[in-house]
């Protein structure tokens, strides 16, 4: 006698049936660029609960910040070799002028080879974490993956480990300044597009500019920045700004450059602030 299945029965082994077609056989291919690498990276960090990662910040290709305040400097290359190494190292003199710094340092790279596993252990004892992916076995197939979600651990005092080892405090005066929001930029990409201190005061000052029609050099100065890469020509690059039809007052010109729509998340709550500050001052009486 045949046995009959139920309509949720076949929809159960349909959907059996598709998980496990989906499943990659196939062993994944090399990692061939930077930005696969700090992709991965990222990808795993945001499934550790208290951590966040900001791409291209603070000068790292990855800068992850805990909610504590603790910081990782990350640096990615496909090959381990002494330009990442000169890259995830402070410079001279950094030290003795207080200049801000990660609490500790790692550097990211495709795999570790024979020829390269003597700079690895040089980083290694100069207190730089080197972390290369390793292919396994999930539920969906074969992954890379760092393994980070079971071997970045912290224990109560704040001490951050990598599996049974911990990772070296670099004890820096102050800590690297954090982007107002986390960007989807890429990172490991050539000549990136950095959310910088300089660059978030950018956005703002085009935002109010933007809202009153023109600025001023005492609003340009009041957001921390030269007025002279505003409003006056740099060699044969014409200014960003011309005079307005009032004296004091500059207007955009078509060779400003693209701030908000290069981030346009932070343009946005720029905007959404000066909104903000004109509804608080204004009162009905």
């Amino acid at each position: 006698m045949a046995t009959t299945l139920s309509k949720e029965q076949i929809e159960q082994r349909a959907a059996a049936e598709v998980a496990v077609n989906s499943v990659r056989k196939d062993k994944p291919l090399p990692i061939g660029k930077e930005s696969e690498l700090c992709e991965l990276f990222i990808r795993e960090f945001g499934k550790i609960e208290g951590w966040t990662c900001y791409p291209e910040a603070a000068g790292f290709d990855v800068l992850v910040v805990h909610q504590d305040g603790r910081q990782i400097g990350v640096e990615a290359k496909l090959s381990l070799n002494a330009k990442v190494a000169d890259q995830i190292l402070p410079n001279y003199g950094d030290d003795y002028y207080g200049r801000p710094g990660p609490d500790h340092r790692l550097v990211i790279v495709s795999k570790i080879t024979d020829a390269s596993a003597g700079i690895a252990k040089m980083l290694h004892r100069l207190g730089v974490k080197v972390l290369s992916p390793r292919q396994t076995w999930e539920r969906t197939g074969y992954e890379h993956t760092f393994d980070l979600k079971h071997s970045l651990l912290a224990d109560e005092t704040g001490n951050t480990f990598f599996g049974r080892e911990r990772l070296f405090d670099w004890s820096p005066v102050e800590r690297c300044y954090v982007p107002a929001i986390v960007s989807d930029l890429p990172a490991g990409v050539p000549s990136p597009v950095r959310l910088t201190p300089w660059k978030e005061a950018a956005v703002k000052l085009v935002a109010l500019m933007r809202s009153q029609g023109f600025i001023t050099v005492k609003q340009i100065a009041a957001h921390g920045m030269g007025s002279t890469s505003w409003t006056q020509p740099a060699g044969s690059k014409p200014a960003w700004l011309a005079k307005g039809t009032s004296r004091g007052q500059w207007v955009e010109t078509e060779h400003m450059p693209p701030f908000d729509k290069q981030h346009p998340d932070l343009y946005a709550i720029a905007v959404e602030a000066l909104v903000a500050e004109v509804r608080k001052k204004f009162v009905l009486v």
